[in-house]
């Protein structure tokens, strides 16, 4: 006597799981390390400097644009990215940041091209709103052949 067994033949297979966990999280790891460069979407060419200080702790930055408009027709200004109309705005700010954190520290990018006292302006602000700590943006010089 021949009984049946209904059995159903189970092949080899493989189980994804750990395959699709271990894509993720190499994707999480590049998407969160890739956030750390810091990106400024203001134009500007920065002036070469031998010996440029790195920025890891700025509260805050003054981006000085060249061209025209501005608060005084010399070329956009820039707190943080939020273009400024006026001095004074720029004075309130400082003022603000002065009093709320008062070991705080300010980065002042000017573009290579704007005037000097354009830039000494600024650092009078600083001055005046009780800012001690305090950097210009510079870049490394490139290297000739």
């Amino acid at each position: 006597m021949r009984f049946r067994r209904n059995r159903k033949k189970i092949g080899p297979f493989a189980d994804l799981t750990p395959l699709i966990t271990v894509v993720l999280q190499l994707v999480f790891f590049f998407m969160l390390s890739t956030s750390f460069v810091a990106h400024t979407s203001i134009p500007i060419e920065v002036p070469e400097a031998s010996g440029t200080p790195r920025f890891d702790e700025k509260a805050l930055s003054v981006t000085l644009q060249y061209g025209e408009g501005g608060p005084d027709g010399q070329g956009p200004v820039y707190i943080d990215g939020e273009a400024i109309s006026d001095w004074g705005q720029l004075a309130t700010r400082l003022a603000e940041l002065s009093h709320g954190r008062p070991g705080a520290m300010v980065l002042v990018r000017p573009d290579q091209r704007v005037p000097t006292g354009r830039t000494i302006r600024v650092l009078g602000l600083l001055d005046n709103a009780g800012i001690r700590r305090y950097s210009i943006e510079a870049q490394a010089p490139k290297e000739s052949p």
